[in-house]
């Protein structure tokens, strides 16, 4: 059985993701799942755990393809460190994609719910102690999860005391640039996944609107006026990828795809909201501003719309 070397593994993480090959990455994992057991590696040993490390990263990748809820959060609970080592790697965009994928924001927030207490029982190194001998910080994720926790309170964090936090934190002090980013991000994480989709701020879809004449987003509770159709594109992505098929096992490194050949380029959608999700939001704002000028145009078009299709209906009966 040829040999699966990490160089080749690594180049095929980053074809998949200057790419995005996502569905590739999920195969990725499948077919070195497989490699692995057949090795005759020893479990355990420390060759072993460097071909698992990559056999994870391959699963985040592909985070959107695994077969349901408590696989993502047990991804999470036991390899949330190793999300942080793919280049240009988004974790929240995987658990947001899964997000608008579920049409009841009740089932949202469940999601939500068992992603976060994942990351708290998660006890992965994010900070090496080794990095700052003699300092007494907090090396694990669940560790750094207490200690937001104990600064900002257990309700959403307050943006302020959050711009305090890691500004005058004594264990945020002592980190370098590349720690701070980890921590942040894992931070960021945490704090979307306390705010309730009921909520305009955790309202998980970006909504593309038109008011006086000017094209619009609302976003996580945001109005912002859009200038070009790259900007729209850009924040109002899609869900899944379509599903690709008849993939092939390579093992020749010199190829432009190391691991999958013939793959097609992926397409994205994202879901509308419903008309239910819009009323509530709307709830959420005074009249007299924009927020709620916006939402209550986009109903009354999605009503018109609404009534254009029963018409038509009736007129074929």
């Amino acid at each position: 059985m040829a040999k699966l070397t990490l160089d080749l593994l690594q180049q095929e993480i980053d074809y998949v993701m200057a790419n995005n090959e996502f569905l590739d990455a999920f195969e990725s994992y499948n077919l070195v799942k497989d490699w692995l057991d057949r090795s005759g590696i020893l479990k355990n040993s420390p060759e072993y755990t460097q071909y698992e490390n990559y056999l994870m990263k391959f699963k985040f990748i592909g985070f959107n393809y695994l077969k349901d809820t408590e696989e993502r959060a047990d991804l999470l609970k036991n390899y949330f460190s190793l999300s942080l080592e793919i280049d240009q790697f988004d974790l929240w965009r995987k658990l947001e994609t899964e997000l608008v994928a579920i049409s009841d924001l009740n089932e949202r927030d469940i999601f939500k719910t068992k992603m976060r207490e994942a990351l708290e029982k998660c006890d992965n190194v994010l900070i090496s102690r080794q990095k700052y001998v003699n300092q007494e910080i907090p090396r694990k994720v669940d560790e750094w999860i207490k200690s937001f926790i104990a600064n900002l309170g257990l309700d959403k964090f307050d943006k302020v005391k959050k711009v305090e936090y890691f500004s005058n934190n004594q264990f945020i002090k002592i980190l370098d640039a590349k720690d701070k980013d980890r921590v942040k991000i894992l931070l960021d994480i945490y704090e979307k996944l306390k705010i309730s989709s009921k909520t305009p701020e955790g309202y998980d879809n970006s909504v593309v609107m038109n008011i006086d004449d000017k094209t619009i987003i609302f976003n996580h509770g945001n109005i912002e006026e859009i200038a070009s159709v790259d900007k729209i594109r850009h924040i109002d992505i899609g869900t899944l990828e379509p599903g690709l098929a008849n993939k092939q096992f390579d093992l020749n490194p010199s190829i432009s795809h190391p691991i999958i050949t013939t793959s097609q380029p992926a397409q994205e959608t994202r879901p509308f909201p419903t008309l239910t999700e819009l009323e509530n939001i709307l709830k959420n704002y005074p009249e007299s501003s924009l927020e709620h000028k916006a939402i209550s145009q986009e109903i009354s078009r999605f009503k018109r719309s609404e009534l254009k299709k029963s018409q038509k209906v009736d007129v074929k009966k």
